[in-house]
C-alpha cells in the first residue's frame, strides 16, 4: 500500500491515500521516520525540491507501507533529512498570509506530481 505523508491539506482533494497531519514540515518528516522504522521504503526522496527548509513550510514524502524488515537506506535517507531540518528554522504555514501558503502548498504539490503520477495517486487529467 502506497502512502502520502503530508502537510499539505491539497492532497486531500487529490489522493486517497494521504495521510494529512496538521503540523511542521519537520514533523511530516518525523512522521514518515516512524512509519519506515515499521518497514516501510522511501519511494520518494525526503528533500527533493532542494528547497531549504525555512522556505518550505509544506513537505510530503511518499511511502511504500508494506511490513517488512527497517529498510535501511530509507532510514538513512528520512535521519539524514529530519537532522537538517532540526539544524533550521521552520517556517509554519500558519505564520503565512493565505496568497503565500496557497503558493507553497502549489510548489509542493509541483514537487510531487510526477511520482503520484508515477505510481498512480493521481492522474494527468485529474490534477
Amino acid at each position: 500500500m502506497l502512502t502520502l505523508v503530508t502537510n499539505n491539506t491539497y492532497y486531500s482533494r487529490h489522493t486517497g491515500s494521504a495521510e494529512i497531519i496538521a503540523a511542521s514540515s519537520l514533523d511530516v518528516l518525523i512522521r514518515a521516520r516512524d512509519i519506515i522504522h515499521t518497514g516501510s521504503i522511501l519511494l520518494t526522496h525526503p528533500l527533493c525540491g532542494n528547497l531549504r527548509p525555512n522556505h518550505q513550510p509544506y513537505r510530503s514524502v511518499l511511502l511504500d507501507t508494506h511490513i517488512g524488515s527497517v529498510d535501511m537506506d530509507s532510514l538513512t535517507l528520512i535521519e539524514d533529512a529530519v537532522r537538517i531540518y532540526q539544524s533550521c528554522k521552520i517556517i509554519l504555514p500558519c505564520e503565512l498570509d493565505e496568497l503565500t501558503r496557497k503558493d507553497y502548498a502549489y510548489i509542493d504539490s509541483e514537487l510531487m506530481r510526477a511520482s503520484l503520477e508515477q505510481y498512480g495517486l493521481i492522474t494527468k487529467e485529474g490534477y
